[in-house]
């Protein structure tokens, strides 16, 4: 293991240079997003609303959307679990350009509104789900989190001081200078965090290649794939009004508080997503799938009631954003978030720091021409 260490702890270093800055971005913005709906109430305060007895049709704020905004296409919408909290609808132009409105749900106005870069929130997911990129900046993400887990499960060897040292491996020393105050909380920092950011980054690995995860898993049995039925354009022909699908959802899969809307299919699909109470995981949902111009189900997806595989994918998302155990692992994961950062930064600083103290014995030792 003695052998091992110094080729590792190089590696280590190479990886952590090449990629930390993409990974401070990714520890940053993930921290930001564990309590992001929180947070979007409070910088924006006109998400919360005076609620009334009386909420209006689901359909005509819909159609309040869609009318105040003709050039963009509604790909879904988020209820929150406030009684007090506007309903967020999503939309996607033609040349990608996104845009999103809040719904008072109770007077059926538009709060607010504006593009992407107009929610701070919606902006960081994209920075840390595909950095702006698409599927290219996916991949790219990808690619960091094999990085990350290489240095996650590296960085604990490299560090190992043995059992009876255990103690002073985590000490960090604060009266030797600025490198050697760094490099030590950067050590006893990076071996506390370890775990957690393994679990980070495999989860995320996982959720970037989720259909080659899903077709691994489908070696030890079954799995579900999400329905992605497809409508065609019927001219002139008008549709359900989204409520009747909503109650028809409810009939068939239980009266469950409705939390999503997707369109899909050109939006002549709509996926209604209820509350599962068939699973502990905070974010399933029983979803039902219908054609929008005759109520005609296209199928079900529902959380607690999927093959085993199924479920392991699907609980990816949720160990990931830290929503498994409420309160206490949202703020696990905030941490999480925050010494990935913290991390990065300092390794970069480490990095700077060594090459500064090579480079100045270096010009010293350079001669000088006389003269010039």
């Amino acid at each position: 293991m003695s052998q091992l260490k110094p080729k590792l702890l190089k590696l280590h270093r190479w990886f952590g240079l090449a990629l930390g800055v993409l990974l401070l971005v990714q520890g940053l913005t993930g921290a930001s997003l564990v309590f992001r709906d929180e947070i979007e109430r409070l910088i924006h305060p006109a998400m919360v609303v005076a609620p009334l007895p009386q909420r209006v049709p689901v359909q005509a704020m819909l159609d309040a959307v869609e009318s105040a905004n003709p050039n963009f296409s509604v790909s879904r919408a988020e209820f929150p679990e406030w009684n007090d909290g506007a309903v967020l609808f999503k939309m996607i132009a033609a040349d990608g350009t996104r845009r999103l409105a809040a719904v008072d749900p109770y007077r059926g106005t538009i709060v607010r509104e504006g593009t992407m870069f107009a929610w701070p929130g919606e902006w960081l997911f994209h920075v840390h789900d595909s950095l702006l990129a698409g599927p290219v900046g996916e991949t790219l993400v990808g690619v960091e989190g094999l990085g990350l887990l290489f240095m996650a499960i590296t960085g604990p060897i490299i560090w190992w001081p043995g059992r009876k040292r255990i103690k002073q491996g985590l000490k960090v020393t604060l009266d030797k200078g600025a490198d050697r105050r760094w490099r030590t909380l950067h050590r006893a920092g990076g071996a506390m965090a370890a775990m957690l950011l393994v679990v980070s980054a495999l989860t995320g690995v996982l959720m970037v290649w989720k259909a080659e995860f899903r077709q691994v898993l489908r070696i030890a049995g079954p799995v579900t794939d999400k329905p992605t039925p497809k409508v065609q354009v019927i001219p002139g022909a008008t549709m359900v009004p989204l409520d009747a699908l909503i109650a028809q959802a409810q009939a068939e899969l239980g009266a469950a508080p409705l939390r999503q809307l997707r369109f899909s299919s050109g939006g002549r699909v709509a996926a209604v997503y209820l509350d599962s109470d068939f699973t502990v995981r905070a974010d399933g949902f029983k979803q039902a799938y219908y054609n929008r111009y005759n109520g005609a189900g296209l199928g079900h997806y529902v959380a607690g009631r999927l093959p085993v595989g199924t479920e392991i994918v699907d609980w990816l998302i949720t160990i990931h954003t830290g929503a498994f155990g409420g309160l206490p692992s949202r703020l696990l994961f905030l941490l999480g978030g925050l010494s990935l950062a913290a991390l990065s930064a300092s390794g970069l600083w480490l990095w700077y720091s060594r090459t500064s103290r090579r480079r100045k014995p270096r010009a010293m030792a350079r001669p000088t021409v006389e003269g010039a």
